[in-house]
C-alpha cells in the first residue's frame, strides 16, 4: 500500500497556529461589576417654608447619613453637611452620593407660606393630631395638605376659636389658649390664604 506524504507549508502552519490561540485564549474580557447597581436610598428628610416671601426656608436630611455620604441641592456643588438654609420657595432636586459616587435623587418643595399663615399651620400640626394630621381623618376632615386647611378655614375657627358645636380639640385636651385662638383669628381676618 503506497505511502501518502503529507506537506504542511509555513502558511498552513500558521493558520492552524492562529485557530488554536484564538480558540484557547479569552479575549471577553467580563466587565467589573457596577458599584452603584441595586444602590437606592430611602431619602429621608425634614423642612421647613420659607415665610413672608424671605428666603428661610430649610431641610435637613435624616437618612442617609454618614461619613461617606454627601448632598447638593439641584445643580450646586456637593457638601457633607446634610443642612441646608436660606431657601427661596421653589422645588429643589436633592442628590445624595456615597463614596462610590452613587447617586439618589428627590424633589423637595419648599412652599411660600404668608407669616399668618404660618403660625396656625404650625398650631394645626401641634394640636390636631392624630385626629386630623398626620394621616388622620376624623370626621373626614384631614389637615396634612395645605389646600385642606385653607378650604376649611371656616370650620376652624368655628370649632378651635368660637367652640361651636364643641371646642377643639376635643375634651378632656385643654381649649386652645388665647394666644392660639387669636393666630386663627388673625389669619381668618387677613383672608383666610396661604399667602396670609
Amino acid at each position: 500500500m503506497p505511502k501518502t506524504k503529507y506537506v504542511i507549508t509555513a502558511s498552513l502552519q500558521l493558520m492552524l497556529l492562529s485557530f488554536f490561540i484564538s480558540a484557547c485564549s479569552k479575549n471577553d474580557s467580563t466587565p467589573p461589576p457596577d458599584p452603584c447597581l441595586g444602590v437606592n436610598y430611602t431619602i429621608d428628610y425634614f423642612k421647613t417654608e420659607s415665610v413672608g416671601g424671605a428666603n428661610n426656608g430649610t431641610i435637613a436630611i435624616n437618612y442617609p447619613v454618614g461619613d461617606t455620604i454627601s448632598y447638593k441641592l439641584n445643580n450646586g456643588t456637593f457638601q457633607t453637611s446634610r443642612n441646608f438654609t436660606n431657601l427661596a420657595p421653589g422645588n429643589y432636586i436633592l442628590t445624595v452620593m456615597n463614596q462610590n459616587n452613587c447617586t439618589d435623587t428627590i424633589t423637595i418643595a419648599i412652599f411660600d407660606y404668608g407669616p399668618k399663615y404660618a403660625l396656625v399651620r404650625s398650631l394645626i400640626a401641634g394640636y390636631c393630631g392624630p385626629c386630623h394630621y398626620s394621616g388622620g381623618n376624623t370626621a373626614g376632615k384631614n389637615f396634612d395638605a395645605d389646600a385642606n386647611i385653607v378650604a376649611n378655614w371656616d370650620r376652624i375657627k368655628a370649632r378651635a376659636v368660637d367652640n361651636v358645636p364643641s371646642q377643639m380639640p376635643l375634651a378632656p385636651n385643654a381649649p386652645l389658649t388665647a394666644v392660639d385662638k387669636q393666630k386663627i383669628t388673625d389669619w381668618v381676618n387677613a383672608g383666610h390664604r396661604q399667602s396670609d
